[in-house]
């Protein structure tokens, strides 16, 4: 069975041929998408939280101003798309509705990742009035796997299925264009719930439901639950029916079983596009490099995005990345296999 993962693929990239041409000339363009932690406090108690990998626990929440600030540099610089995610879970913040209608208003595409504990009637239809796309991190399909994987109890996981059927009779109530999807993380603790997982996204009429390989990222120590998911995936794509998708990062498990991981390159070029702001307003490298000083480019409480965006410290960051200190499957990871080979020079160009 041929397994449909475009909505994963790479190629994303080149629909901005603008950004990247800019780029291949020389010029510092915008990035494309940003991510965005409104804070950091966060009401599950996931034991292999991937989060804030470089610190002990840290507290951090924007304040409401200085979210309104960042939001409106981010529309000003152009960025396209712009994630809410953690750090730790957005609607843990008082004012995330307020920013994510302010980032609405002003242009941007928005997508929001949360645990979904805290979906009431109302944040269901700021979310479904301004988001592109939701993606509730569920990772079972019952309540004792449930717990395993993010340390809450029955009550909690049947409050967040009810939760996400709450939000599709609001998408349905307002003929929302939004896309709500589950988010499932394989490993030793979810792969034979896969099926379960599948059949219930189904029951919930949910858009999809995604399959991803669970990365463990502690302090430079990288670890990955490595298991055969073909059955269950092949089995799981059978309730691909009335419009709900199984889908799955099919090119993540396959760079699993390389060596090299697919880094097939000499830099990362991924991260002139994707960048992430976090809780305590500096800007990272990238999404795994939250809370890395090292992979730190900016401190908004300082300077300006556009200050950041072109100045001299994201210069040495971008100068000094050593791949030991990034997790083999990263975000860029694809995005870098094409930017590569762009930017390679070569023979007879006019001839394809």
């Amino acid at each position: 069975m041929e397994i449909d993962v475009r909505q994963f693929s790479s190629d994303k990239i080149l629909k901005h041929l603008d950004r990247v041409n800019a780029w291949l000339t020389g010029e510092n363009p915008s990035p494309i998408t940003v991510e965005l932690d409104m804070t950091n406090l966060c009401n599950h108690r996931c034991p292999e939280c991937s989060g804030w990998y470089f610190q002990d626990k840290n507290h951090d929440s924007l304040p409401y101003d200085l979210a309104k600030d960042i939001v409106r540099q981010l529309a000003k610089a152009k960025v396209r798309g712009l994630i809410f995610t953690g750090g730790g879970e957005p609607l843990c913040h008082p004012d995330i509705t307020k920013i994510l209608k302010l980032a609405h208003n002003l242009g941007l595409d928005t997508g929001f990742i949360t645990n979904g504990s805290l979906i009431t009637e109302e944040i269901g239809k700021d979310l479904l009035s301004c988001c592109r796309w939701i993606r509730i991190s569920l990772d079972a399909a019952s309540a004792k796997t449930f717990k395993k994987v993010h340390g809450m109890d029955k009550d909690a996981f049947h409050k967040i299925i009810a939760n996400i059927q709450l939000l599709i009779t609001i998408k349905k109530r307002l003929d929302s264009s939004a896309t709500v999807g589950i988010g499932y993380l394989t490993s030793n603790h979810t792969d034979d719930e896969m099926l379960e997982a599948a059949k219930l996204c189904r029951r919930l009429n949910v858009d999809y439901l995604q399959f991803r390989p669970m990365q463990i990222h502690n302090n430079g120590k990288f670890e990955y639950h490595l298991s055969d998911i073909t059955k269950n995936i092949h089995r799981c794509m059978n309730e691909n029916v009335d419009g709900f998708k199984v889908l799955y990062s099919k090119h993540k498990y396959d760079m699993m079983k390389d060596k090299e991981y697919g880094r097939n390159y000499k830099k990362c070029y991924g991260q002139q596009f994707a960048t992430v702001i976090a809780a305590d307003a500096k800007a990272y490298l990238c999404c795994h490099m939250r809370g890395y000083g090292k992979y730190c480019i900016g401190d908004l409480k300082k300077n300006t995005f556009e200050e950041i965006w072109n100045s001299e410290q994201r210069k040495r960051v971008v100068e000094n990345i050593d791949f030991k200190d990034c997790i083999p499957l990263c975000r860029d990871n694809t995005f870098n296999q094409i930017l590569w080979n762009i930017k390679q020079p070569r023979e007879h160009v006019n001839f394809l």
